[in-house]
């Protein structure tokens, strides 16, 4: 080889030498400068994305809040159970696992496999909810990667179905969904905390993780206005009259005239609260705070207060009330009984149709407006309880001369069992309305009150004072005096009135033939009353009559003697016996 060729395959072999190290210095600075991206840029995804497979986070549920009845008795409360969770993402063998857990579970093999395979997402679902300790611990003891438990906190009713209308029930994930479990939902629910822990391959818990926990704040408690053993007496004499009349449907409330207070309130058909959804919605309703019903001759007193406010009619004032038929311009009026000349309390005594024809008549339609608005018809009382209807008051524009004679007697309007004892605890009181009240206080979860009763809530005034005695005593404890031993409440004195009214058909004008709601209404004792009772049946078979005073009243009677000697209440001194 000549020296020129020997100095040319030395230049190329530098230069290739020289590539190659320049190449090498490229990747170097390139991976240098990568490595300062990931550190610098892409740290925290990474970070992250670490964090995600080696740590996960445990829920820590929270304490659904108690509910008491007015004497500290649990109604409502919360309990530890477990639940079943699969991570889909560390399961090789669904069928294996569903075969596994279906005998523990009490489930079908088939239905749990599905659910691992076709979870809506990749690393959790349920497989069931609230398992008992026993489920729990045969949980714990068979070896099934990806298969976890999470404590959860379980709703029951120790009293079954006492009060639950008043209590509703709460969703699988802890939702209040009707009653003050729904109206008080945020303050029972509270907030679940959160823990993270590190895990292994399998996802399986080894060590604290690397964020700071959350404890959990456990729901606040209520105490309700409700008593439980007034509640199970008065659903038991309900369901007891429900069923002797044959009837389609009941309502009770119980009321302290002087707070407010709702001391019981009871539907039938009820339900169970902890299978609520083994039962139809017509049996969850609150029939109570939701149906309005035509009032019939219930209305009568509330129509006579206004009479006699505005002087209008006097006391002793004689009405001919035509023998029982009697027309108001086109209209022909019937009573139920034929009577010649009444005064305006016998009006009542008697629930003369015509009486009161006649004295709304001279009244008008807009006094007669005015006065049913003031007793709170045709608005909400504010109970505190959710799906309470207004009832149906229409405006006085649209009332013609044939609304003047309907309202009179209960008809051309709809109010609410809660209503109607709200009123009458004004006629009784002393003639002040009060906002019904369902909860006596909220409690914060370690037992300190956060709102307590402060006293009634008066609304406004609607009668005077001595109206409202003269009322009491001297028109409504007449009616039961005359009600014979159906309304005979000794040894305690009672004031009421009886109501029955057509039901009418839904989708078209009148009334159901042989279809009635019968009503009484009942405040004692007379002199000073503690106590107001609402009851009403719909649709009672005819062949057991009826009307208000034989269908709906001794039941009023007997829940006021019950209530009352519960409270402890004295008897009256000087007890009248019911003419027969």
């Amino acid at each position: 080889m000549t020296r020129f060729e020997d100095e040319s395959e030395g230049r190329r072999r530098r230069r290739a030498a020289g590539l190659l190290f320049g190449a090498i210095v490229l990747v170097f600075v390139t991976l240098a400068g990568r490595l300062l991206h990931i550190n610098l840029s892409m740290s925290p995804q990474l970070l992250a994305v670490a964090a995600s497979q080696q740590e996960r986070a445990v829920v820590l549920p929270a304490r659904r809040g108690f509910i008491f009845d007015a004497r500290g008795r649990v109604l409502a409360g919360s309990r530890t159970l477990h639940s079943v969770f699969a991570d889909p993402a560390l399961i090789d063998r669904p069928d294996e696992t569903a075969r596994l857990l279906a005998p523990i579970l009490g489930m079908e093999a088939g239905p749990i496999e599905n659910e691992i395979r076709i979870a809506s997402t990749p690393r959790f679902c349920w497989l069931k909810r609230r398992i008992d300790d026993a489920q729990a611990e045969a949980i714990k003891h068979v070896h099934c990667p990806g298969i976890g438990l999470v404590p959860e906190f379980e709703r029951y009713w120790p009293m079954g179905q006492t009060a639950a209308h008043v209590l509703g029930f709460v969703g699988v994930d802890d939702v209040g969904l009707e009653g003050v479990e729904a109206m008080f939902d945020k303050h029972l629910r509270g907030v679940d905390g959160r823990r993270m822990v590190l895990c292994d391959a399998r996802r399986r818990a080894i060590g604290p993780g690397s964020i700071d926990n959350v404890a959990p704040v456990d729901g606040g408690h209520l105490v309700l206005t409700i008593d439980a053993i007034i509640q199970r007496m008065v659903e038991s004499r309900l369901l007891e009259q429900v069923e002797q009349h044959g009837a389609e449907s009941g309502v009770a409330v119980v009321m302290s005239p002087k707070t407010g207070d709702v001391l019981a309130l009871a539907c039938v058909p009820t339900f169970e609260p902890a299978q609520y959804a083994d039962y139809d919605a017509d049996a969850r309703r609150d029939r109570v705070i939701t149906d309005p019903v035509e009032p019939g001759s219930t209305f009568k007193p509330f129509v006579m207060a206004g009479a006699l406010e505005g002087r209008y009619v006097q006391p002793d004032e004689r009405i001919d009330t035509h023998n029982g038929v009697y027309s108001f311009g086109s209209r022909l009026m019937h009573d139920s009984h034929a009577h010649g000349v009444l005064t305006a309390r016998e009006i009542i005594i008697y629930s003369s149709n015509i009486g009161m024809g006649i004295i709304s008549t001279r009244m008008g339609n807009p006094a007669l407006h005015e006065i049913i608005t003031r007793f709170g018809f045709g608005s909400t009382t504010q109970i505190g309880l959710p799906g309470e209807s207004p009832g149906i008051v229409l405006p006085v524009r649209q009332w013609t001369t044939y609304s003047t004679t309907s309202v009179s007697m209960g008809q051309e309007l709809a109010v609410t069992p809660i209503q109607l004892a709200t009123g009458l605890c004004a006629i009784v009181n002393g003639g002040v309305l009060l906002r019904p009240r369902i909860v006596r206080a909220t409690m914060s979860a370690d037992g300190e009150l956060v709102d307590a009763y402060q006293g009634p809530e008066i609304i406004r005034r609607v009668l005077t004072e001595d109206l409202s005695h003269q009322l009491t005593r001297e028109f409504l404890a007449e009616v039961v005096k005359h009600g014979g031993k159906e309304l005979d409440a000794s040894p305690y004195t009672m004031a009421g009135k009886t109501g029955t009214a057509q039901v009418p058909y839904k989708n078209r004008r009148g009334y159901e033939p042989d279809a009635f709601v019968s009503s009484f209404m009942g405040a004692a004792p007379v002199d000073d009353p503690e106590v107001v009772v609402v009851v009403m049946l719909r649709k009672p078979d005819p062949k057991y009559g009826h009307f208000g005073r034989v269908v709906s009243g001794p039941a009023v009677r007997d829940i006021v003697k019950a209530t009352l000697e519960y409270l402890q209440v004295p008897p009256s001194e000087e007890v009248e016996a019911p003419a027969e």
